[in-house]
């Protein structure tokens, strides 16, 4: 992962662990929120010079999109901010990160995961394996988020490699936790993540626990991000590329309904 320089906007609301969500949310996919308000301000602006019934049904339209926006932030709010705990806490505390000597965080570049475990993390190494890969990984909003995420405070402890999901640059059974928060959805050919998966089950000691956190595709998820909903998989997809790795799952949870949380380990052989 080369070095970069920090971002002209919003680094400390990136980082701020009270709002990072909703404030990703709302960066990453700003192209999205700006063409729904457009379309609510000309949606409503029309219905003004037309007669009922229509401007009733241009209205509701106009409503209707703007509330969307709306609650797709106020659930970012309450899924990633809200509350003392966040799902980054709840993942640590269910993979016992405390424990571990050597961390392996497998990003694409969006780092709120990350900075919300370093902090429980107070000794031994960390190594931050960006596997971004361009041609792979076409979203812009994954594009704009490694434009502005600010970069992480140089530490000592902490390692940064570039990575591919087909070759990790780590050697075997070497860590005590792999770490993948929000990334692994990138990976959206199966090949792809059945290579990855099977990196994670080579470089984990025997006993070692792998962390996830994904949103689902499912109706709760629908609910709340629309049509982005299709860039998730299912808690199956992952459950086979844990299965076919050789991986077992020790603890599967939901994080606030829209979260999936996962804890699977390298059984000893």
């Amino acid at each position: 992962m080369t070095v970069k320089s920090q971002p002209r906007f919003f680094p400390s609301l990136l980082s701020n662990r009270h709002y990072s969500g909703t404030v990703s949310t709302l960066l990453y996919n700003w192209p999205i929120f700006a063409g729904a308000l457009f379309f609510s301000v000309v949606t409503f602006i029309t219905g003004l010079l037309l007669p009922e019934p229509w401007r009733w049904l241009f209205w509701v339209s106009s409503a209707g999109v703007l509330g969307l926006c709306f609650s797709i932030l106020i659930t970012s709010y309450l899924v990633y901010d809200a509350g003392q705990q966040h799902e980054y806490d709840r993942l640590a505390e269910l993979g016992q990160v405390g424990q571990a000597n050597v961390i392996v965080d497998i990003t694409c570049g969006k780092l709120r995961g990350t900075r919300g475990l370093l902090p429980l993390f107070k000794g031994g190494h960390y190594f931050l394996i960006d596997i971004y890969n361009a041609e792979k990984m076409p979203d812009a909003a994954l594009r704009r988020a490694r434009a502005l995420e600010p970069p992480l405070r140089a530490e000592r402890r902490i390692y940064q490699r570039p990575g591919q999901a087909h070759s990790l640059p780590l050697p075997h059974n070497w860590a005590d936790i792999i770490h993948c928060s929000f990334s692994l959805h990138e990976l959206q050919d199966s090949a792809d993540r059945d290579a990855l998966f099977t990196e994670f089950a080579r470089v984990l000691k025997p006993g070692g626990r792998l962390l996830i956190a994904e949103h689902g595709r499912d109706w709760f998820n629908f609910a709340t991000f629309g049509p982005g909903v299709f860039s998730f998989f299912s808690p199956s997809t992952w459950q086979k590329h844990l299965t076919k790795a050789g991986l077992t799952v020790q603890v599967h949870e939901r994080w606030r309904g829209l979260v999936h949380l996962w804890v699977a380990t390298r059984e000893p052989h």
